[in-house]
């Protein structure tokens, strides 16, 4: 292992080039764009391919290699009652969050103890957090509900660093939880919101180790990107994330549909990006599925706004993506961490319900390209303060207590 007074280590369950949700994103973008020449890193991660593959399946070889800025160091995953877990994991999600958030104590210790045993685990990565853990300048873990993290923060004691992306559902009422909050020496949030959700649920006491460093972004792409046929002619909103029934695409589909049924001499358009099935291109409706970062730029600088319609967000990044390119947002009403942002900084509209979704569509329709315009900065100007890699970076380090003087050319 490297000198470990200079070393982090960042501990997630799934490490690799095809990651697309929130959280494994955030490690990639961790290791390869803030961090980046900085410090030196080891990724702890497992041999599952992803998420969204078989938890106790070894996909990868085991062992360490040297990649880019980072060394990689996978360890085996062992077999689990993948039934058992999904029994758990059912009744969990069945339980109406109104009623966890007035009995936070409901949960039978039976569940919980089989949701968190029969999780993704790798009793190889634990032996090397207790043997190595505390020898890290710091060690990073994120999300907060996964084995390696459930069991792996009070293996590495006063070095460990929780990074939640904490939402208000089920999972986050598990006493095992609750204890990894207390458990970890430093709590990092994407935004206020998200930290002042951790507050509620597991007391103030967590204040004096919290640190908001917020949701950066690199710099938007300067040059104009013409000639893409992706792009349509028309005025366009834009979606762009996984397209699932968690991030309540099919909202904004169904308040679209609507909406030009309602206003037939509309020619607005709706693009969505992003992995998925299900859905496919008609009446206004343009879906590209997974498009590259130089398709991503020309949509960003040509679209209307972006629509982000998931209310399960520690923060929104593509949200923040939108903003740095100066184009207004709209969000879910009843996500606290995006609808705050877009109160605190008035760069978008907020909606809730499909009428409201459908008037949002409208006001943007019908908007001047100045009054857009006016929006979206007030958006560039929120990302200029609380988005760009180098002020991120400084609010990492200063929660980390790490030195080194930011190397990452940034705006901000």
């Amino acid at each position: 292992m490297a000198a470990a007074s200079s070393t982090i280590a960042l501990v997630t369950p799934w490490f690799g080039e095809d990651q697309t949700n929130g959280a494994a994103l955030l490690s990639s973008q961790l290791v390869r764009e803030l961090f980046a020449a900085n410090h030196r890193v080891d990724v702890l991660t497992t041999c599952s391919r992803s998420f969204r593959d078989d938890w106790s399946a070894n996909y990868y070889a085991e062992g360490a290699s040297h990649l880019e800025n980072f060394t990689l160091r996978r360890f085996a995953v062992r077999d689990r009652d993948s039934d058992a877990f999904d029994r758990a994991n059912h009744f969990l999600l069945s339980q109406p969050l109104d009623f966890l958030r007035t009995h936070p104590s409901c949960i039978p210790g039976g569940i919980a103890q089989t949701f968190c045993r029969e999780n993704i685990q790798s009793p190889g990565l634990l032996k090397y957090l207790s043997d190595w853990g505390r020898s890290y300048a710091a060690v990073l873990f994120t999300p907060y509900l996964y084995g390696p993290v459930l069991q792996g923060v009070k293996l590495a004691g006063p070095r460990s660093f929780l990074q939640p992306c904490l939402h208000d559902e089920a999972y986050a009422y598990l006493p095992q939880v609750a204890r990894l909050f207390h458990d970890a020496r430093g709590l990092l949030f994407n935004s206020r919101a998200e930290y002042d959700l951790a507050r509620r649920l597991y007391g103030a006491q967590i204040a004096a180790k919290s640190s908001v460093v917020g949701h950066w972004v690199p710099a938007p792409e300067t040059e104009r990107i013409a000639g893409d046929r992706a792009v349509p002619r028309e005025r366009f909103v834009f979606y762009l994330g996984r397209m699932c029934e968690s991030k309540n695409v099919k909202l904004i589909v169904k308040a679209f549909r609507d909406y030009r049924r309602y206003r037939p001499g509309s020619r607005l358009r709706l693009v969505l990006a992003g992995d998925g099935e299900g859905l496919e291109s008609s009446g206004g409706l343009h879906v590209l599925g997974r498009i590259d970062e130089r398709r991503k730029a020309a949509l960003l600088q040509s679209c209307a706004a972006l629509l982000q319609p998931s209310v399960n967000e520690s923060f929104s990044r593509s949200v923040m993506e939108a903003w740095s390119y100066g184009k207004p947002v709209a969000v879910n009403a009843e996500c606290a961490p995006t609808a705050e942002a877009v109160g605190d900084c008035g760069g978008g509209w907020a909606a809730s319900s499909e009428s409201e979704w459908i008037a949002a569509l409208s006001v943007i329709d019908g908007a001047s390209p100045e009054r857009l315009h006016e929006l979206g900065d007030l958006g560039r100007k929120h990302y200029l303060q609380f988005g760009t890699p180098q002020r991120v970076l400084q609010r990492y380090r200063e929660a980390l207590g790490i030195a080194g003087e930011p190397a990452v050319a940034a705006h901000g």
